[in-house]
């Protein structure tokens, strides 16, 4: 795994807005019974660190000075105008560091999926399952297999493998993932079509019953025409 270096902050390295012309992000590490450290981090590497995917979920190995830490991103904070990155919290994983996290769900095998082969519809109830376990031990994902699935299954919690010593934080309810929904776009379609093809024919109908209601409209118009030449 990678070792990104970041400098360790004091007012040496100016102000917050300093550090951000610098191209740098200032944050704080912090953690149990231990010491909160002040640091700064380049932006281009944090911002590729943010959109590699996961990033609340990975510890990131820092060189800070030449001295080694571990840390999970905690909370990030925007400009309110910009929206650009002004400030992290990463938490200091030690040997026990107990964390929750969110971890997303990949299906695997869509392809040869039973029930999405018939035209059902993978409904996604959680992308991502909150979990409770050692900081060293977040998995990367969590994954299922769609095999078997056919429509109308649901997959649960149950039906997913955690590793040993990962619980998901809701514990009093197996809970649903996702579901495999049978298909409904076919099914809108012909009920709008209905609709359409039933519309006009209640408005030919209302014009036929308009005209047999008023048979001598045409008639009247042309004796009153007629009276205004004369």
């Amino acid at each position: 795994m990678d070792n990104f270096k970041v400098i360790a902050r004091s007012k040496k390295n100016g102000s917050t807005k300093s550090l951000l012309n610098q191209g740098l992000v200032p944050g704080i590490i912090y953690g149990k019974d231990t010491d909160p450290t002040q640091i700064a981090f380049e932006n281009k590497v944090i911002q590729k660190l943010m959109h590699s995917g996961g990033f609340y979920s990975k510890i990131i190995n820092l060189d800070i000075n030449g001295k080694k830490e571990q840390v999970l991103p905690k909370q990030l904070q925007y400009h309110p105008v910009t929206d650009k990155l002004i400030h992290f919290d990463f938490l200091r994983v030690q040997e026990n560091t107990k964390v929750t996290v969110e971890v997303e769900v990949e299906f695997l095998n869509r392809d040869i999926c039973p029930g999405l082969k018939k035209g059902g519809v993978l409904n996604l109830v959680r992308r991502l399952v909150e979990l409770n376990c050692n900081a060293n031990k977040i998995p990367e994902k969590l994954e299922f297999d769609l095999t078997n699935s056919e429509i109308g299954d649901a997959v649960k919690i149950s039906n997913i493998n955690l590793p040993e010593g990962v619980k998901p934080t809701i514990s009093d309810r197996d809970f649903v993932v996702a579901t495999l929904a049978p298909p409904t776009v076919e099914v809108e379609a012909k009920t709008e079509e209905a609709d359409a093809d039933k519309a006009d024919v209640d408005k030919a109908d209302a014009d036929k019953a308009d005209v047999k209601d008023n048979p001598d409209d045409k008639k009247e118009g042309s004796s009153e025409e007629k009276s205004k030449e004369k």
